[in-house]
């Protein structure tokens, strides 16, 4: 075996400071959650084992550590002792739970993006773009050929323009030929969506959601974060990062088969209205457009869980603090916005480019600023929620960070989503 300094890849008179900070590096390196090693888990271990050593029970051996005065000799004395193996069994345990755990709580998580069907949109949009891409290589290497035997031969001359895209599109094409159409798999396989809209769970718990119904169905996932801590760290000019670390939970509210299938359909209503407003709706702003279509989603489907008597699963999103931002928010939209009344009509001027830019990137201040003024108050849901996720927003937990740009997305996407 290697010294243990050779193992952690520092000399022997290294301080403390400079062995945690190759240990961090050294153990994200060849933990098994990230490295494709065969042998990442046995490195992991190894050099968790050198760590413990030298940081909690080489300076028992010597004295003071900054003496640093034991010598090889007396290592390999040591390392013949019960009291070496014993070491050795415990830190190489310890390092085996650490990996273990930690493998665990990234496989519940990525478990729980999966769910989300996140993933699956992304896989979507994928197989639309990979699609398109096909169309347009068509595109690109016959428009010049189509051009010249329809007009006169001297188009043909276009390829020099069209088939350098072509050429690398089709590259592209090719060298994912394997899995082009198909880049991964599909979480929710029609076995799945079966199971989730007709199948019902066993159960003792009472749906949060609707009154009276057993939670007999899929619970709906809440995350909430708290912010621990911020680092900024700089390398110079524009070359700055700013990491929010958070503690987050995930609390399933329990919810019945009746409020699963009226949520889904909910979804399906914000999604429908939006596109509609969107691409057929006759008003000339599309910014208008897009609002509309968001009131109209939203006013159907509430219509539709009042009718049913079933809570929505989205009220969390809507605090003092969010109410007051979108009103901010539309406000300005207004102020640069025409109405026509002859014609239903609604225009915007140039600015609506500056208002939306500041919509996106200031937003997040505007959200500082009342969590300053309020309070947790500011972040507090209006409406009544699930007792736990009730007890863990009093106690300053928050659904999405005041970041640029997410602020503004994050909720939009978990409204139109859930």
């Amino acid at each position: 075996m290697k010294n243990y300094f050779e193992v952690l890849q520092v000399p022997e008179n290294s301080s403390r400071q400079d062995i945690q900070k190759t240990y961090r590096r050294l153990a994200k390196l060849y933990h098994p959650d990230v490295s494709k090693s065969p042998d990442a888990h046995e490195k992991f271990c190894e050099i968790t084992e050198a760590y413990e050593f030298i940081m909690n029970h080489w300076p028992q051996q010597a004295g003071p550590y900054a003496d640093n005065t034991i010598s090889q000799q007396q290592y390999d004395d040591y390392r013949k002792t019960e009291a070496y193996e014993k070491f050795r069994h415990e830190a190489r345990e310890k390092a085996y739970r650490q990996a273990r755990m930690r493998y665990e709580k990234f496989m519940k998580q990525h478990e729980a993006f999966q769910e989300s069907g996140i993933n699956d949109i992304a896989l979507l949009l994928t197989i639309i773009i990979r699609l398109i891409s096909i169309l347009l290589f068509l595109v690109l290497f016959l428009l010049p050929v189509v051009l010249a035997f329809m007009n006169h031969w001297t188009l043909i001359f276009l390829a020099v323009l069209t088939w350098p895209f072509a050429g690398i599109i089709g590259w592209y094409i090719r060298d994912n030929r394997r899995n082009y159409l198909l880049p991964g798999n599909f979480y929710y396989t029609p076995q799945k969506i079966r199971e989730l809209f007709f199948e019902k769970r066993p159960t003792t718990q009472s749906c949060f959601y609707c009154s009276g119904k057993a939670a007999d169905s899929k619970p709906y996932h809440l995350d909430l974060l708290k912010l621990k801590e911020i680092r900024y760290s700089t390398g110079g000019f524009r070359q700055h990062n700013i990491n929010y670390i958070n503690k987050s939970i995930s609390i399933a509210v329990p919810r019945s088969h009746k409020a699963f299938i009226l949520h889904s359909i909910t979804v399906v209503i914000k999604i429908l209205s939006i596109f509609f407003c969107i691409f057929f709706i006759g008003i000339s702003s599309i910014i208008w457009r897009l609002i509309i279509g968001m009131i109209s989603g939203g006013l159907l489907g509430s219509l539709l869980l009042i009718c049913c008597r079933t809570k929505s699963n989205t009220t969390y999103l809507i605090s003092f603090g969010f109410t007051v931002r979108i009103v901010i928010w539309l406000f300005s939209i207004v102020l640069v916005s025409y109405f026509s009344s002859n014609r239903f009509d609604i225009y915007t001027n140039d600015a609506i480019y500056f208002v939306i830019t500041c919509i996106v990137i200031f937003d997040s201040f505007l959200m500082q600023l009342l969590g300053f003024i309020f309070g947790k108050y500011a972040s507090l849901p209006l409406l009544k929620q699930y007792p736990e996720v009730a007890s863990k927003f009093r106690e300053g937990y928050l659904v999405y960070n005041d970041v640029p740009v997410l602020s503004v997305v994050y909720p939009l996407f978990k409204w139109i989503f859930a």
